[in-house]
């Protein structure tokens, strides 16, 4: 399994987050691609607002699937996951531990892009959006990963999440950057975007 988490977008930079998000799922070719959106129930930002993924991101020949649309789930046949964000992971973590078929089919992708929240749920451990730290889907094992980090100075929380969670690695993403890392050889991986990932080892 190879895995894109991107460190999210501050205001105003959505567009170029995505379009290199677009880049990647361009190179891929996957036939399908399924968007998980649960983090995102409510924004204030117009970026993030109605059909912000196709205004934005142009599929050249995937076919876009909605998982939370029944019908869509019902076509979906090992497809790219899409985990987007939002300012509630904790819903993310809620649908998900309720949609077995859904779990069972992201944990058995081939290729997972994780943006913001969507990039938290990787690690064995997530902060959600009041501070409390929950499991996380475990896929990078033994790892917290926070991402916005340098914009918003996450650099001690990355820290005390490590120390709290006892895990071995803490991973901080910028935003408009990616980690790409192969599961299997991880902590081994490299970056898109021009902003800083940094890995951290508990010792």
């Amino acid at each position: 399994m190879k895995l894109f988490l991107f460190g999210g977008a501050e205001k105003g930079e959505a567009r170029a987050e995505l379009k290199l998000i677009e880049k990647v799922l361009n190179d891929l070719k996957p036939d399908q691609l399924l968007h998980v959106p649960y983090a995102r129930i409510t924004t204030r930002e117009p970026e993030w607002k109605g059909d912000w993924f196709h205004r934005n991101i142009n599929l050249k020949g995937s076919k876009y699937l909605k998982a939370s649309r029944r019908k869509d789930m019902l076509k979906v046949d090992k497809p790219l996951i899409f985990i987007s964000g939002g300012s509630s992971s904790s819903n993310l973590m809620k649908k998900l531990k309720e949609d077995k078929k859904l779990l069972k089919i992201i944990k058995n992708a081939k290729y997972i892009i994780g943006e913001s929240a969507g990039a938290k749920a990787m690690g064995e451990y997530m902060r959600v959006e009041d501070d409390t730290l929950w499991k996380g889907l475990g896929i990078l094992k033994d790892t917290v990963i926070e991402p916005h980090y340098s914009a918003k100075k996450r650099q001690k929380l990355l820290l005390e999440e490590m120390q709290k969670t006892k895990v071995r690695y803490g991973v901080g993403i910028d935003s408009g950057t990616a980690l790409v890392v192969e599961v299997q050889k991880f902590p081994k991986y490299s970056k898109i975007g021009c902003g800083k990932i940094e890995l951290k080892k508990r010792k």
